[in-house]
């Protein structure tokens, strides 16, 4: 791998399925929309 050249603003995100309403949380540099209070 080459260095320096991957994201270093990885955070937890919450995905959400919307065929079938399942979510899941992954690490992710993803601009998120919605916060969810409390959780982390």
């Amino acid at each position: 791998m080459k260095k320096d050249i991957h994201p270093k603003d990885y955070r937890l995100v919450v995905f959400k399925d919307m065929s079938n309403d399942d979510t899941f949380m992954t690490k992710s540099t993803v601009a998120t929309k919605i916060q969810l209070p409390g959780r982390w």
